[in-house]
């Protein structure tokens, strides 16, 4: 049987690159609790944009948006091919092992999903892994290729998707447009509503948008660029570049070509936004293609520097409560939601639509300080953190030792 692995034997890169990536997410996620969806796609459609608000809606998606969760979804291919290889050196099969592990993080996604937040991660990594865990045994060469195509897949479909415009039904692109766009007033009145409701009333609102995420904007849009990351991760691991073992001349050129491109690619896509005022037609299907492909280099870039900083030393402070974070990252991440649909919600202090991107800012700061504070607390009792406990728990079909062994 499979044994978990030791807490002392971790990557500690890899914790490092988690506890980075689970707190950057927060930088956008919050966006999708604090106001309308479509202030997420359009910034324009909610609220002002103007004064410290802009300035803090372009750093968060120049630096944050797609970017962390392309590092989360390469680290979830990535810890695939680490327990497969745990398991060939201890001559053991780990099949059973990660499909136990991917459907129990589905069920926990599906509750996360439907109970806390619609832009739930965890169901979408879950069954990507699941396709996905199929590659394990490729050669590098042949992951890269893969994840290539998978994420030039994505790509296409949104530019088929914009060119059959001219052949939909009349109304059809109307429609779209006040569905992810620019909604009337009263679908943002009403979507306020029912947000700092009680509970059950929130219900009405996040089953349709969490069962729209799962099916329609999943498989035309999340499938093939989490695939293709999960690929991407999987190669980039058994390289060595997401740990120390590759050399500083290879990391350097990860970071120097992944944002050397990247960053200017990001920052044309919003050029474009601007220069064209937000058109629904070219900003959604056209100038978001920079962001995809720029936030997958970006994404990349950030490993690099993570690791290129990690194979010189590991003992600052900031990498130890960086590493505790990611040791906890699904517990941190499931803590994110619950912290922020109680300030948010109606269940809780219901400031849904209240808080400017700049309050939005400063409830980001604070969770930080809290997250890596309690992570650190947490470790020095036990070995991992609730939701890790849990997870793992589930996957071995037995309970875990979770205290803290001196």
């Amino acid at each position: 049987m499979l044994q978990p692995i030791d807490t002392q034997k971790r990557v500690i890169s890899l914790d490092i690159l988690r506890g980075l990536a689970v707190l950057g997410i927060l930088l956008m996620s919050i966006q999708s609790f604090a106001m309308p969806p479509s202030a997420y796609l359009n910034p324009t459609s909610f609220e002002n944009l103007e004064g410290i608000n802009f300035y803090v809606w372009l750093l968060s998606h120049v630096f944050a948006n797609e970017k962390f969760l392309a590092i989360l979804a390469m680290l979830f291919g990535a810890s695939i091919i680490l327990i497969s290889q745990k398991a060939k050196k201890e001559h053991l099969r780990s099949g059973n092992l990660q499909y136990r592990r991917l459907f129990w993080l589905l069920i926990i996604g599906v509750f996360h999903a439907y109970l806390l937040w619609y832009g739930d991660l965890l169901v979408a990594f879950s069954i990507c892994g699941f396709f996905m865990f199929a590659f394990r045994s490729k050669s590098k060469a042949y992951l890269f290729r893969a994840g290539i195509i998978f994420l030039v897949l994505g790509s296409a479909l949104k530019l088929l998707l914009a060119y059959s415009i001219p052949f939909w039904e009349s109304g059809q692109f109307m429609k779209l447009e006040e569905e992810v766009w620019r909604p009337s007033a009263a679908t943002i009145s009403y979507q306020i509503d029912h947000y700092t409701s009680s509970w059950e009333r929130q219900m009405l609102i996040r089953v349709p948008e969490a069962l729209n995420m799962q099916t329609k904007v999943f498989l035309s849009e999340i499938f093939w660029k989490v695939s293709g990351l999960i690929l991407l991760g999987m190669a980039f691991y058994k390289k060595g570049a997401l740990t120390t073992k590759q050399s500083k001349k290879y990391l350097s050129k990860m970071a120097i070509y992944g944002i050397g491109i990247g960053l200017p690619m990001v920052i044309g896509g919003v050029i474009l936004d601007f220069h064209y005022r937000w058109d629904f037609e070219l900003s959604y299907f056209y100038f978001s293609q920079f962001n995809y492909w720029g936030s997958v280099l970006l994404a990349i870039g950030y490993c690099g520097i993570i690791a290129l900083i990690c194979k010189i030393s590991t003992r600052s402070i900031i990498a130890k409560s960086l590493s505790y974070v990611g040791r906890m990252s699904l517990s941190n991440y499931l803590f994110q939601s619950i912290i922020c649909s109680f300030i948010f919600y109606g269940h809780g202090l219901s400031l849904y639509g209240d808080l400017d991107r700049s309050a939005q800012a400063v409830a980001v700061l604070v969770i930080w300080i809290f997250q890596i504070a309690f992570s650190t607390i947490w470790l020095s009792y036990f070995q991992y953190g609730p939701f890790e406990w849990i997870w793992r728990s589930l996957s071995y079909g037995r309970l875990q030792a979770i205290r803290k062994v001196d």
